[in-house]
């Protein structure tokens, strides 16, 4: 069955892509044709095929007909053959690429770090150490820039591929927002605790903040509680419900923990109150925005993304609570904004070093401009000479993310090569400047912690916690949701028998495995 699916999918991608596949056409390699210096990399024009995956929001015609690599092109005199597939498969269909005969002369954005790992150290792609250290002066400026960069980039000294790199606040982790109007309305301070925090959502229910005389008000709701749950657990000591690291660097299963448990009462507490919407687990994405102007407080990365542009105004980011379990204010940060993703480039190519200084040139400022925002006076302009300011020149057709693209691969797929702060705070616009003042007055970035780092598995470490992670994952899901909604009464006899189950799921091997890996990153 795996063999045929297999085949299935190497047939969808062979008649997606006849017409970009061939690298070169099928010419021999010369490295005479090589430049090092200038933005023309190439003597004469070449063509490479690299895959990538595709988002519904691409261009359209495909990808060389985004600015990006329309002015790429122009530059390197390197023509880009793009294969895809489509992110909805697109793990599969990368392994699949990887198995064939005829493999891209790399693989462009998503190479997750398990496989730069696996296929680095089999020797199956090209250590770009010295054409990195030769060839992409941008680049190494950019790590150089930033404490710890290059410590990300390495597995064993060797660099397999680039860094893509996000270091925009207001991207580093999500936003829990609450209606400053309605505070403001019932004469209610921002709450700093979790106690403060059920009296305000208590007042939202009861005292008829927006003003309609209808018992309408949702005072908290979320799709599948979706971040919610590391705002609130995040009150009382883990900014996960997963396994996290403490300060003593020792793994833990968040669900093992007091912590947790305290969590969950008071979750079930608040949803037995009415005061955590009783739909919370039925609802999707686009059932959390019909509420809109309705909620008091919700998770998201924009408030006007759930209420609607025309409310986004009402709302701020809540800064992290604590407890009485925990002092110390805490916030879940995510591990994907710098990763060493952003390309691999098989053994069986002979471009290296021209895809080196192809990449180079996502990181220099042209390039970080053209891959966030277009082109300069076109697609952006600046507001003042000093470039303080920009305002990107969005169609009046189009929505943002449409217009970008056609500029940029980038929507939908996170960073390409560099989302640089420097110059995406730059722009002038009243929604995002709005997030970055939200993430800014909340003070998220004082206490970010990412739980978990990026870690590297043996083969059979792999093998060992696969089954463990799926049956954990399906059964402390169900068993929250059931405390939550008062399915299950959390007392001394089911938190011991919760114990029980997750020893019998085999959650301490689990604990094990990754505290090896964990030991070997850190050491």
């Amino acid at each position: 069955m795996q063999n045929s699916k297999r085949l299935v999918l190497l047939s969808l991608l062979t008649v997606a892509n006849l017409a970009s596949c061939g690298g070169n056409n099928g010419a021999a390699y010369d490295p005479n044709n090589f430049l090092e210096t200038g933005d023309q990399i190439v003597k004469e024009k070449i063509n490479l095929t690299f895959f990538a995956p595709l988002h519904p929001l691409h261009h359209k015609d495909g990808w060389n007909e985004m600015k990006l690599f329309k002015k790429m092109e122009e530059k390197t005199n390197i023509h880009i053959n793009w294969q895809y597939g489509s992110i909805s498969s697109y793990d599969e269909l990368r392994s699949a690429q990887w198995e064939s005969k005829n493999k891209p002369d790399a693989f462009f954005l998503w190479n997750p770090i398990q496989e730069v790992s696996y296929y680095g150290e089999r020797g199956l792609v090209h250590d770009l150490t010295e054409d990195i250290e030769k060839y992409a002066p941008n680049y190494n400026a950019v790590v150089a820039a930033h404490e710890g960069y290059d410590e990300l980039q390495r597995f064993d000294d060797k660099i397999y591929s680039f860094l893509s790199i996000n270091d925009v606040p207001r991207d580093q982790t999500f936003k829990q927002f609450i209606n400053k109007k309605w505070l403001d309305n019932l004469g209610l301070s921002m709450p700093t605790t979790v106690e403060e925090y059920a009296k305000v959502l208590k007042a939202f229910k009861e005292n008829d903040p927006n003003g309609n005389g209808i018992p309408d008000e949702v005072p908290l709701s979320s799709a599948k509680l979706n971040q919610t749950r590391n705002f609130l657990m995040s009150a009382f000591g883990f900014v996960s419900t997963g396994l996290e690291v403490n300060g003593a660097g020792k793994v833990v299963y968040v669900p093992e923990t007091d912590n947790y448990r305290a969590y969950l009462e008071y979750a079930a507490k608040l949803y037995k109150d009415g005061l955590l919407d009783n739909s919370t687990f039925l609802i999707d994405d686009a059932g959390l925005s019909a509420k809109g102007d309705l909620l008091g407080s919700f998770d998201g990365a924009a408030a006007y993304l759930v209420a609607g542009m025309a409310n986004d105004a009402d709302y701020v980011a809540l800064p992290p609570l604590t407890s009485s379990m925990n002092q110390k204010k805490m916030w879940l940060g995510f591990n994907s904004t710098v990763s060493p993703s952003a390309i691999l480039v098989p053994k069986s190519s002979p471009y290296h070093r021209e895809i080196v200084r192809w990449m180079d040139f996502l990181y220099s400022q042209e390039g970080i401009q053209l891959q966030a925002f277009g082109e300069e006076g076109i697609d952006f302009t600046w507001k003042d000479e000093a470039k303080t300011s920009f305002t990107f020149n969005v169609p009046d057709n189009m929505s943002i993310e449409e217009f970008r693209g056609t500029l940029t691969p980038g929507v939908g797929l996170g960073q390409v090569g560099y989302w640089s702060k420097d110059f995406v705070l730059k722009e002038d616009n009243e929604y995002t400047g709005r997030i970055n003042k939200n993430v800014e007055d909340a003070g998220y970035m004082d206490c970010l912690k990412i739980p978990m780092p990026e870690l590297v598995f043996t083969n059979e470490e792999r093998n060992g916690k696969a089954i463990i992670e799926t049956d954990l994952e399906i059964y402390a899901s169900v068993f929250e949701q059931k405390v939550i909604t008062g399915k299950v009464e959390l007392d001394d006899e089911t938190w011991a028998e919760h114990l029980s189950s997750l020893e019998k799921i085999k959650v301490s091997k689990l604990k094990e495995i990754t505290q090896a890996a964990y030991d070997r990153r850190v050491k």
